[in-house]
């Protein structure tokens, strides 16, 4: 994170898990000891949709404490916003794993679990990898979803923006 930092020459204070590999009991706790703010690993990676029930950001708990009690009574809440993970391309559209769709199925999903976010109000998390610009249906895919969500008047922000927006908006009583 150090030396991320020193390259880019700002604070990092996002971030979220390669292969979504996390561990409830001990991720957050490094992640916060790190200096990290906002995290979006929890999703899927071979399905979509809401994995904690939610498309609402929350607080994260320190469920193991430094120690790595299992005495959850102990957990304290710490300073990380979750943005939750809704939609990801391979859990989509990987011929291998996952849902295995063909484009046009996958963006009926898409639309579908959008208007539902947009209904409440919530915030719809998308992850594309960068390999997927070599993947036409896959690019293809993310270029329509852009769209569709541009012409419904979706607001787009890097997940650092979305978590200080939230925060905004929770300090003045507007979510």
């Amino acid at each position: 994170k150090a030396a991320l930092e020193n390259a880019l020459g700002r604070d990092v204070v996002s971030v979220r898990q390669h292969y979504l590999h996390y561990d409830i009991r001990v991720t957050p706790h490094v992640q916060a000891a790190a200096g990290f703010k906002y995290n979006a690993t929890l999703g899927f990676n071979d399905n979509v949709g809401f994995r904690f029930g939610t498309c609402y950001p929350w607080r994260l708990w320190d469920l193991g404490g430094a120690a790595g009690s299992e005495d959850n009574a102990a957990a304290t809440q710490l300073p990380i916003l979750e943005i939750p993970l809704i939609i990801q391309d391979g859990g989509l559209l990987n011929p291998a794993k996952g849902m295995r769709l063909d484009e046009e199925t996958a963006f009926q999903y898409i639309k579908q679990i959008a208007e539902e976010v947009e209904r409440v109000g919530g915030v719809l998390t998308l992850l594309w990898h960068p390999n997927a610009v070599a993947n036409p249906p896959w690019w293809s895919l993310y270029l329509r979803t852009l769209e569709y969500l541009h012409q419904r008047g979706a607001w787009f922000g890097s997940v650092r923006e979305i978590g200080e927006t939230w925060e905004i908006g929770k300090a003045r009583g507007q979510v």
